[in-house]
C-alpha cells in the first residue's frame, strides 16, 4: 500500500488515491463496530448461559478471571513489541546461529560417532572433564551450605 502511495506521489494521482484509501478506511472502521458489537452480544449470551449453569456470581468472577490473564498476555505481548528493533535483530540472529549450529552437530553426528567406534579413547576426556565438573559442583555446594568447617 506504501508503494502505490509513493507511485501516485510520483504521478500526480495522490488526491484520489487519499480520497479512495478515507473511503476504505471509513468502511473498515464501520466493520471493526459491527464486529465488536456481535463479539459482546456473543460474551453476553456466554455469560447468560454460564450464569444458570454455575450461578451469577460464580460466572462473573469466571469472566473477570480470564479477562485478567488476557490483560496479563496483551501487557506482555505490549513489553515484547516495544522492545528495540536493534535488540529484536539480535535476538533473532542468535537462533538463527543457534540453530545453524544445530544443524551442523546434527549433520556431522555419524562422521563423529565413527570415529569415536574406532577410537574408544576418544572418550576418556569429555568423561573425565564431566567428572570432573560434578566434583566441582558438589564440593563449591558443600562449602556454601556452611558443611565444610
Amino acid at each position: 500500500m506504501l508503494s502505490q502511495l509513493v507511485t501516485k506521489l510520483i504521478t500526480g494521482e495522490a488526491g484520489v488515491f487519499l480520497a479512495r484509501m478515507k473511503r476504505v478506511v471509513a468502511l473498515y472502521v464501520v466493520m471493526a463496530v459491527f464486529a465488536l458489537g456481535m463479539a459482546m452480544s456473543l460474551l453476553l449470551a456466554l455469560f447468560v448461559y454460564l450464569a444458570q449453569i454455575f450461578g451469577p456470581l460464580p460466572a462473573a468472577l469466571g469472566f473477570a478471571g480470564v479477562f485478567l490473564v488476557l490483560v496479563i498476555l496483551t501487557y506482555i505481548a505490549v513489553i515484547i513489541a516495544r522492545r528495540p528493533p536493534k535488540k529484536r535483530a539480535d535476538d533473532r540472529l542468535q537462533r538463527d546461529i543457534a540453530s545453524i549450529a544445530g544443524v551442523a552437530a546434527v549433520s556431522n553426528l555419524p562422521l563423529i560417532l565413527g570415529t569415536v567406534k574406532r577410537k574408544k579413547g576418544l572418550l576418556i576426556l569429555p568423561m573425565v572433564a564431566a567428572g570432573g565438573w560434578g566434583v566441582w559442583r558438589a564440593i563449591a555446594a558443600y562449602k556454601r551450605d556452611g558443611r565444610y568447617h
